[in-house]
């Protein structure tokens, strides 16, 4: 198997246990966010909209709102992301502007990787803090919080799960249901 330079990047990823108390250079900052702006949509709707959070204060705010999350009080950058719920709305009813984030935002930590800045995607915050700090509308999802930065102290990588449990080819099968098979 050929190993694409995006295929290094995923396997040797591994999370930041702290971020470097060192800043990011605008550039990189900005080539980060170039690159979230081309990530696939539905309709190429391109619902997102981040906000670049470098201020002190409102990095420690996020945080708290993020129930001090330790990867988010060391980010010397926090982007926060948004999304704009006019969305397509596919067939099944569900709005497409979840889905069209997390593109963006892995689209956003591989970016980063490729210049050797780390990003750490956290979900779990109190909404109703996060708004505050950055003035953010109410009737616009908060959806993640992305800290990037320069690593200080990674964590190993957690075993990825055997091919055979994560991939079916034509249909379902239950690790049991496999067993059974000649």
């Amino acid at each position: 198997m050929r190993v694409t330079r995006l295929l290094q990047l995923a396997r040797n990823r591994r999370p930041v246990q702290n971020f470097a108390d060192r800043p990011l250079p605008m550039d990189a900052v900005e080539a980060i966010l170039e690159a979230a702006r081309y990530a696939p949509s539905a309709r190429e709707a391109q619902p997102w909209r981040f906000v670049v959070v470098q201020e002190a204060l409102a990095r420690h705010r996020l945080a708290q709102a993020a129930f001090n999350h330790p990867h988010l009080r060391s980010a010397p950058v926090i982007v926060v992301c948004c999304a704009r719920i006019h969305s397509h709305v596919s067939g099944s009813g569900r709005p497409s502007y979840p889905m069209d984030l997390a593109a963006a935002t892995q689209t956003m930590m591989i970016a980063a990787a490729d210049l050797g800045v780390y990003g750490s995607w956290v979900y779990g915050f109190r909404e109703s803090h996060v708004r505050p700090v950055v003035a953010i509308p109410e009737d616009v999802p908060v959806l993640g919080l992305l800290g990037l930065g320069y690593p200080d102290g990674l964590a190993n990588l957690p075993e990825r799960r055997p091919r055979e449990e994560v991939i079916a080819w034509d249909q379902w099968r239950n690790e049991d249901v496999r067993r059974s098979l000649p």
